[in-house]
């Protein structure tokens, strides 16, 4: 089947050319200076947009439609926002919009605080309110006053779901054990699974918070060569936050009215006092409306999740990955090497004249001597436990281009654990979003990585552009 797939799309992609997505990742390259920033871009074997390709493999499924074809924005879909950008200076990977994290008793854990009037309190949720400096979304009133259920947390365009499922997080746990694995799902044991990056307007009132947080998390600063600050914040679970400092310009689209950035766009509602609360609970408000809709942490600035190889496969599987976005979703994507190991990255958003996306998601080679002791845990009844949220194209046809093509690679998985059930197209365009739970080669079928992906379309009712 990938065999087959591949050969019908030589003819409009006889090479994979990438894009370079170098904001994205800056966070982890300490660089002296611009000239050896440079002088790492000019050894790379890529560096420029493939959007010129126009691929015929996504042209074959509607003759009006491709996910990177140019469009214009009135074709949009009924009821849908019809402001949401594309063309050659967008990837088709329009947001990555959340990640799913497990925090077993989310709910549950009590403050570091002894205050015994706020018992109710849960450390994992003021870690990501009151130190991180996200927002409360208005759909987790149901869940904080029952002391259970997903909580969601929203920064900007993005959002964090804190699951506290304690059955599953065991369930996991006992799989890890049995396939006696090194790495936790989605925390660290003994190898790293994933990092998230987080976007600031400013650091100084980040760092306040984090010098009086107590037990809530641990936290290093460190220089960038371009002499901003990143702080690298390592939660209870071990997980690590990356947070940065960028442009305010960044976020209203480089001052170009014509090609706005995903994030001016869309933005998470969020509990505050300037909006009408009148069916939010009082105590809930009181303990977690913000002065405005303005979120200190600004959004998700990139995922970099970590692939564990040996040294025979290194270089090798980071470039398969890249092409397996490039492949089923056409994205813009890149592959790199930063002096250390090999990276994909992949862009989402709007991506500037250099090259540089809104927000990327990343895969780092690490080298080990037995890579199937550091995989993420998963199966196909658990899922990887965490996973991610994409929204794809700017209308329902892109969204049908991207379900066709993954119905055709046989990717499309059910997770037991929710309630959407899609595995064709048909169901997948009721649904408005489709999952799938192994990234592979294209040419072989063979699992390069297991992250569970919630693919949407922006008519989905949760967009945060509508």
């Amino acid at each position: 089947m990938y065999q087959s797939l591949l050969l019908a799309s030589i003819a409009s992609s006889a090479v994979l050319n990438y894009c370079w997505t170098a904001e994205a990742f800056s966070h982890y390259m300490q660089l002296q200076n611009n000239h050896q920033w440079n002088n790492i871009v000019q050894q790379s074997s890529c560096g420029v947009h493939h959007n010129d390709r126009r691929s015929c493999r996504l042209m074959q499924k509607s003759s009006s439609s491709a996910l990177h074809a140019e469009k214009n924005n009135n074709n949009a879909s009924p009821g849908v926002s019809s402001s949401i950008p594309s063309g050659e200076n967008y990837s088709t990977l329009t947001l990555l919009e959340h990640m799913h994290l497990l925090n077993t008793n989310v709910n549950k854990q009590s403050t570091i605080s002894n205050d015994t009037t706020n018992n109710n309190k849960s450390e994992m949720i003021d870690f990501f309110t009151n130190i991180l400096g996200f927002g409360m979304d208005p759909k987790s009133v149901d869940s904080l006053l029952s002391n259970k259920g997903v909580v969601f947390v929203n920064a900007g365009p993005s959002q964090m779901h804190l699951n506290d499922d304690e059955e599953y997080c065991q369930k996991l746990d006992e799989l890890r054990q049995q396939h006696k694995l090194k790495t936790l799902s989605g925390g660290n044991g003994d190898k790293q699974v994933f990092e998230v990056g987080l976007r600031y307007a400013n650091l100084e009132e980040l760092k306040t918070k984090l010098a009086n947080c107590g037990d809530y998390c641990s936290y290093d600063i460190a220089s960038l060569g371009d002499g901003r600050e990143i702080i690298r914040i390592t939660d209870v679970y071990d997980r690590v936050f990356v947070a940065r400092e960028v442009m305010e310009s960044n976020d209203d689209g480089d001052n170009q009215q014509d090609e706005p950035t995903i994030s001016s766009i869309c933005q998470q509602k969020v509990i505050c006092n300037s909006e009408e609360q009148d069916d939010i609970p009082a105590e809930i408000v009181e303990q977690y409306a913000l002065p405005t809709s303005q979120t200190a942490c600004r959004g998700m600035d990139f995922i970099e999740f970590f692939v564990y190889v040996t040294k025979e496969d290194s270089g090798k599987t980071v470039e398969k990955i890249a092409r397996f976005y490039d492949f089923f979703f056409d994205a813009t994507t890149s592959v790199v090497n930063d002096g250390k190991s090999d990276i994909a990255i992949i862009a989402f958003g709007k991506i500037d004249d250099s090259g540089r996306a809104e927000q990327s998601m990343l895969f780092r080679e690490v080298v080990v001597d037995d890579p199937q002791c550091h995989q993420a845990v998963h199966n196909d009844d658990l899922g990887t436990g965490h996973h991610i949220a994409i929204y794809v194209g700017n209308c329902d046809e892109d969204f049908e281009v991207a379900a066709s093509n993954c119905v055709d690679g046989g990717l499309l998985w059910v997770n037991p654990q929710f309630e959407d059930k899609v595995l064709d197209v048909d169901s997948a365009m009721e649904c408005k979003q489709f999952r799938f739970k192994n990234i592979v080669d294209i040419e072989t079928g063979e699992t390069l990585y297991a992250l569970e992906h919630e693919i949407r379309s922006i008519s989905h009712p949760l967009f945060p552009g509508n």
